[in-house]
């Protein structure tokens, strides 16, 4: 009998559910979802948790991780993904997605690469800072772990993996890392428009509804940043917030610089502040990418770049709705500061 062709149709392989040494695949069979999928493009959205985790140093007791929402071709990647290889000179930016991201990758970059806005103007972010496993989530030409494997070091990465899928190289070299969060709400609303501008074609309330279900890529969202924050003898990690970038960027500039072992003059730190304003970022074709939509030509990656700029955007039913899966997913006091 012929194998089956695992490439091109994951349910050929498993069925409704399936799984490997590493990671089981689970089908998602929300009705919401399943009623929707199809108009949304979400059609090959899976469930897929890891189920060897035993050395990631997290504190939470009796802790076992949850099911992350990708795409079926993570089955494809998935040796790539655990063998993928991490060097002591690396430096990785880590979030979920729509945190801050792309912001902080900049800033990360210059202050590592001695305020070289030449260089950083030259050459756009993706291929300075590599997006480490997006072959998970969307067709490449080629394998994004291929392309991270192959960048000259010292490399920097970007990655919204959470802790139970990081590879597991990265718990023994720990290389400097810095973790980016943002408010939930801000995160909702810009990882719709993102979504959109790529490959969603449902409402925002459709998204939100989505979302808050757990059924947008890296979701769940609060477990992504509980675990990162709950991590044990991690001081490779600079943990940091949207919020607190917008509103004291000096400040985390000079909590970056320290984290690196750099120190720059007061005009060398001006230039950098100016550099990485919204308007300055936003007109700036290095970071700023073109929606991949034709449909949509005027949106770029970077939007509106608000720390509250959900206020406007969404009613007071989703606020209400958004606000209610915060509460019920975060429990805990202290934990719900972090999504504040």
């Amino acid at each position: 009998m012929n194998k089956p062709d695992c490439s091109n149709s994951w349910q050929l392989c498993f069925g409704r559910f399936g799984s490997s040494m590493s990671f089981e695949y689970t089908e998602i069979t929300d009705p919401l979802f399943v009623e929707n999928k199809g108009q949304t493009g979400e059609d090959d959205y899976i469930m897929v948790r890891a189920k060897l985790y035993s050395h990631v140093p997290i504190k939470i007791p009796n802790w076992t991780p949850q099911a992350h929402c990708y795409t079926t071709l993570f089955k494809q990647y998935e040796q790539e993904l655990l063998e993928a290889e991490v060097y002591p000179d690396d430096v990785w930016v880590i979030s979920y997605p729509k945190s801050g991201t792309t912001w902080t990758q900049e800033m990360v970059w210059l202050i590592c690469n001695d305020l070289n806005f030449e260089a950083a103007r030259a050459e756009s972010l993706q291929i300075r800072f590599p997006f480490l496993e997006v072959s998970l989530i969307h067709p490449t030409d080629t394998s994004s772990f291929e392309r991270a494997k192959n960048t000259p070091r010292p490399r920097f990465i970007k990655t919204h993996l959470p802790v139970s899928m990081l590879p597991k190289r990265y718990w023994e070299v720990k290389p400097k890392t810095i973790h980016i969060r943002r408010n939930p709400k801000s995160v909702a609303v810009s990882y719709f428009f993102h979504s959109q501008g790529i490959h969603y074609r449902g409402s925002m309330d459709t998204f939100l509804r989505s979302f808050v279900r757990e059924h947008q890529f890296y979701s769940p969202y609060h477990a992504h940043v509980i675990e990162y924050h709950e991590l044990q003898d991690c001081d490779n990690i600079l943990y940091l917030s949207f919020e607190e970038m917008k509103h004291y960027l000096p400040s985390v500039v000079r909590k970056v610089c320290e984290f690196f072992g750099k120190t720059y003059s007061k005009p060398e730190l001006e230039l950098l502040y100016q550099h990485l304003s919204f308007k300055s970022m936003r007109d700036n074709p290095t970071v700023n990418y073109k929606s991949r939509d034709p449909t949509k030509k005027g949106e770029q990656f970077i939007r509106k770049g608000e720390a509250e700029g959900w206020k406007k955007e969404l009613t007071p039913e989703q606020i209400q709705l958004l606000d209610e899966w915060t509460k019920e997913k975060v429990p805990n006091q202290e934990q719900r500061k972090l999504f504040e």
